[in-house]
């Protein structure tokens, strides 16, 4: 198969993937934290400060699940290949897809913790599509591979959110609000014909056994690295930051701006705008200039800065405008972060590192996401995001002292 076919084939199966998994961003608070909206699932007499808990938990076993799963499903694809294994993510998804819709009929919390859960365990794909580049790819060149992948998952999220708001309003939302979960599943059930029929197997096959352990040596082992202790420990704290905004942002836009659902997604189809533009852009022009190691702390500072003004904007028009220097800035946080963790690292450690540094990442979502539910309910939806901004900032001052 060829290098571009695959690459290809790879990219619409992200996309795709991701798009089903992100419809749920401008639902959720409609869920849990809305008592006027139709869609509210609490019981009555349930308070909404337990919603902003339960919206929390529902984020978090996400990544919860992927930090379990990720690492043993790339052993399994050395194994068994990474075709049946990236099959087995997109199932995933479909499953996970349809939990979902059915938790919202029911109005039954507990399984629409089951879906996310699920979806985290199967949600390997990015990883494993990752190794199949890997396989075929010389060293030299992967980077670039890998950017297509980092591209396809900006342009899933940049339309997952914004398809989720559309279809579960009127005139689309033919099946109610269960209708994104049942467009989810259907577009990775074609995703995975569509692999089935367009991917060819491409790992030699040479594992043996699974180390079922893997998630916590893993974590063990490459946190002992020598050199690159400060990046991953400022990966991770950049990572749990980033969790409490993303959690509770949407409950933001509709408790400080009256958004609708279909308005959050316009605001993330925004952001992925941002996403799109800043590292296929402008993140190239900076790294042009400067190193990488210059411009992390700088850009991890705005970043947490403009989060962190983000309550105290006067109004909407000023609100974006700190929204729209907050996401430049974290684009170029985002990027430097991940190739300071590679070029820092030995080239016979660097599976290692990134594999760490995708397992922090994945700890550093899961927590802070269930722990922003609980800042929420015990002060205001607006907690979040200040601790957000407060740790990135602290983050960033903190890696500059310590590695002047």
């Amino acid at each position: 198969m060829e290098q571009k076919t695959l690459v290809r084939t790879l990219f619409a199966t992200i996309v795709a993937e991701v798009i089903s998994f992100s419809v749920v961003v401008p639902i959720v608070p409609q869920l849990f934290t809305e008592p006027g909206s139709k869609f509210f699932i609490l019981p009555a007499g349930m308070e909404v400060s337990t919603g902003y808990i339960l919206l929390g938990v529902t984020i978090g076993l996400y990544p919860l699940g992927q930090f379990l799963a990720t690492p043993i499903l790339g052993e399994l694809s050395d194994i068994y290949g990474r075709k049946r294994v990236i099959q087995v993510s997109v199932l995933g998804t479909v499953v996970s897809s349809l939990i979902f819709a059915f938790g919202i009929v029911a109005e039954s919390f507990l399984i629409l913790f089951l879906s996310r859960f699920v979806n985290g365990l199967t949600g390997g794909l990015i990883s494993v599509a990752q190794a199949t580049i890997a396989d075929v790819t010389p060293e030299e060149k992967r980077s670039e591979g890998f950017g297509i992948l980092g591209a396809a998952f900006g342009a899933g999220f940049t339309f997952g959110p914004f398809l989720g708001g559309l279809l579960s309003s009127s005139p689309f939302s033919v099946l109610g609000i269960s209708t994104p979960f049942i467009f989810g599943a259907a577009l990775s059930s074609i995703s995975v014909l569509f692999v089935s029929y367009r991917l060819e197997e491409t790992s030699p096959m040479t594992g043996n056994s699974i180390n079922w352990r893997k998630p916590f040596t893993q974590l063990r082992n490459g946190i002992a690295i020598p050199g690159i202790q400060d990046l991953l420990a400022a990966n991770f704290l950049y990572f749990s930051g980033f969790a409490f905004f993303t959690t509770f942002i949407p409950v933001f836009l509709v408790e400080r701006f009256g958004f609708s659902q279909v308005q959050t997604g316009n605001f993330f189809f925004y952001i992925g705008l941002l996403i799109i533009l800043g590292q296929g852009y402008l993140v190239p022009k900076a790294f042009e200039r400067l190193k990488e190691r210059r411009i992390m702390p700088i850009a991890l500072f705005l970043t947490g800065f403009f989060i962190l003004i983000q309550p105290f904007t006067p109004g909407l028009a000023a609100f974006i405008a700190a929204v729209t220097i907050f996401a430049l800035s974290n684009d170029n946080t985002t990027v430097a972060l991940n190739s300071l963790v590679s070029s820092a690292s030995p080239d016979e450690k660097q599976g290692l590192a990134l594999g760490t540094n995708q397992g922090l990442r994945a700890l550093g979502n899961a927590f802070p996401s269930m722990l922003s539910g609980v800042a929420a309910a015990f002060f205001a939806a607006s907690t979040p995001i200040l601790i957000s901004g407060t740790l990135l900032v602290l983050t960033a001052a903190g890696y500059k002292l310590l590695s002047s």
